[in-house]
């Protein structure tokens, strides 16, 4: 009943609408103000249902979970988790659903400025693509760290080139190369975690070499909850608010996976079956992996306070170690390793895109719309690798303090980013019900009243989207003919 409601609402678009809008397009190709979208649309399903399952998990869930339990308990941790992952479902829903009624490349920068404003989305625009451009450099220094695990000898500087030369030509070489590594990355993501779940019980149910049965007894001694900066119950909440910042970083980037299904050959039908797999991937993934952590190593053991930037400070290796397993710690150093190095792919790619789609409106210099024969847009991609070189800065202990302060700031950055994001899906949302456009069967995770007078609700045009979702209806009911 719902896909017939939404069916006949998008009827009701005309073709002088469409006329429109097309004019209007080819009317600013002509004066050269844009350029023929020259992006290709060549990511499967595969791609991005991958990027889905594994594509936010980096070195924060496996290398910050340890001091989310030491500061909050095993409890704690927990609930901070869970709280943060509804969160971060709740913006993932709300990233696939109108994205998937607008799949433009820049995603939520570009729906700021067709929701809200211009102004929004050039600030939004500018301030997302620096937070990436920053985060890459702080990726490729963790992956460099990561290999000190097994050899300190040799100067980190040499493997950052070695990753700086690997991230360029997969990012310079087109969108499929990217979604195939992110494939090869996400699938030993995800059997890194299964087998670190898997291990973990059963070192837990006492089937490690010491034999040793653990249960929930750190649950008991010390406890469930750690007292985090002063005694008692507000200590106890201090503790599970505290974790907040480590759960947040460990689920960051979320936007992945609209932004990168606006490449794909069908958006309109992997896009929402990507995020609709976010709630799952959150419960499996994280949760169930702060759980089995929290019952195998107690709060107050003093090796989670030591920071090393290696899988020494993995909650899961200093469980295993003491069970006696000497094998997975090198293991799990690499697929870290990989993890840290396919996000700073990835956010080569993000911001790569957002540029191309600032640059779409009118809000960057043209020339970041030129693509190359593989439909990559070059300038966009140069640009953020032109950055790349300040990971240099934490190679001398000098300079290392500097490229702190940029990645502090780019904490912020995201946060803003995703509130930026919730009010361009508000006004989505209350612009389609004010214009008397149906949604039913689309799935909303926040309802709550908001009121702008910025751009009025009953003038955002979505008469474009509309149109392409009913060609897109079309194609499909000729396919099925032509099948029969």
């Amino acid at each position: 009943m719902g896909a017939e409601a939404f069916k006949s609402n998008v009827g009701r678009v005309t073709s002088n609408e469409e006329s429109q809008n097309e004019s209007s397009m080819e009317r600013d190709v002509e004066e050269g103000t844009v350029e023929p979208e020259q992006i290709k649309r060549i990511l499967e399903s595969r791609h991005i249902n991958m990027i889905a399952l594994a594509g936010m998990i980096g070195t924060g869930l496996f290398l910050s979970s340890g001091s989310a339990i030491a500061k909050a308990g095993p409890a704690g941790a927990l609930l901070g988790y869970i709280f943060m992952g509804l969160i971060t479902a709740g913006i993932s829903y709300t990233t696939g659903e109108i994205s998937t009624f607008m799949p433009v490349t820049g995603g939520f920068v570009r729906h700021a400025t067709h929701f809200i404003e211009p102004a929004m989305g050039a600030a939004t625009g500018w301030n997302f693509w620096y937070t990436l451009a920053i985060t890459t450099p702080a990726e490729i220094s963790a992956a460099a760290t990561l290999i000190q695990f097994w050899n300190d000898t040799i100067n980190p500087g040499v493997w950052i080139t070695v990753f700086l030369v690997c991230i360029v030509i997969i990012n310079f070489a087109g969108v499929r190369l990217y979604g195939e590594s992110e494939v090869a990355f996400a699938s030993m993501k995800v059997l890194l975690v299964i087998g670190l779940i898997l291990t973990g019980l059963i070192v837990d149910l006492g089937g490690g070499p010491n034999h040793k049965r653990l249960g929930f007894h750190y649950w008991k001694d010390p406890g469930a909850f750690n007292e985090y900066l002063v005694e008692g119950s507000t200590g106890r909440f201090l503790g599970f608010w505290g974790t907040l910042i480590s759960a947040a970083f460990s689920y960051g980037n979320i936007q992945i996976v609209a932004i990168s299904g606006t490449e794909t050959l069908n958006p309109f039908k992997i896009i929402p079956d990507a995020t609709k797999k976010t709630f799952y991937r959150v419960l499996f993934f994280y949760v169930l992996s702060i759980l089995i952590v929290g019952m195998i190593v107690p709060y107050n053991d003093p090796e989670l306070g030591i920071s090393t930037g290696t899988a020494a400070q993995s909650p899961f290796v200093i469980a295993f170690q003491r069970a006696g397993i000497s094998v997975l710690p090198s293991i799990i150093n690499a697929v870290v390793m990989t993890s840290a190095f396919s996000a700073a792919s990835a956010c080569v790619f993000i911001s790569s895109r957002t540029l191309y789609g600032l640059s779409r409106e009118g809000q960057a210099p043209h020339c970041f719309q030129k693509c190359n024969r593989y439909g990559t847009p070059y300038y966009a991609v140069g640009s953020v690798c032109g950055l790349l070189p300040l990971v240099y800065l934490n190679v001398a202990n000098n300079t290392s303090t500097v490229f702190s302060w940029f990645v502090n700031i780019t904490t912020v950055a995201g946060l803003i980013g995703w509130i930026v994001l919730c009010a361009s899906y508000l006004r989505f949302f209350y612009g389609l019900k004010v214009q008397g456009i149906s949604r039913d069967g689309a799935y909303v995770f926040f309802k709550f009243s908001m009121k702008s007078h910025i751009i009025p609700l009953d003038q955002i045009d979505f008469s474009k989207e509309l149109g392409a979702i009913r060609e897109y209806k079309a194609a499909l009911k000729e396919l099925e003919k032509k099948k029969k």
